[in-house]
């Protein structure tokens, strides 16, 4: 009986590990320049989002950065930076920070070519982000903001990474 225990500990744990290992070649496939053309918060815009490792590989990083055409003289911009943490304990522990003063802690989990970020508090500000890759060159982000009558999507857009073949 004992062996079974220890058995079933140690294929819980490499699969724990291995969970671990297939969530940060999720991140690696994410790495790159991304650009989008499309609608943004109901107005034109260009998009474009970086993921990159930094800090010695400890955290990957997410720049993200919208330029929407409010009128044929407005622009507004938005921008956002995340750092998803690598380490084995917690691979998608992470926060958000953005230009509109923002500060979200999130949780994320990886789904097939997705990861899923679950950002705000109980409470407060909540919302989720679907990053799901549709292709090697391809990627769809999704969001959605939590209201009083359930999940509200407010934004969709598809990006191209940049130095691929549009």
């Amino acid at each position: 009986m004992r062996f079974i225990l220890i058995a079933i500990a140690f294929i819980m744990a490499v699969s724990g590990s291995a969970l671990a290992a297939d969530d940060a070649s999720l991140l690696d496939r994410f790495a790159g320049e991304w650009r989008s053309d499309g609608d943004a918060f109901g107005a034109p815009a260009q998009s474009v989002m970086t993921w990159a490792p930094v800090l010695h590989g400890k955290f990957v990083q997410l720049e993200y950065h919208i330029e929407m055409q409010r009128s044929e003289d407005q622009k507004a911009v938005f921008q956002g930076v995340a750092y998803y943490a690598t380490g084995d304990s917690d691979p998608f522990s992470a926060f958000w920070a953005d230009n509109s003063g923002d500060l979200h802690p999130i949780k994320a989990e990886h789904e097939n070519n997705a990861l899923i970020a679950h950002w705000g508090v109980d409470g407060g500000k909540q919302g989720r982000t679907r990053y799901e890759l549709l292709a090697p060159e391809k990627m769809q982000v999704t969001d959605w903001i939590k209201t009083l009558e359930g999940w509200r999507q407010f934004n969709q857009n598809d990006f191209t990474r940049m130095g691929s073949e549009e």
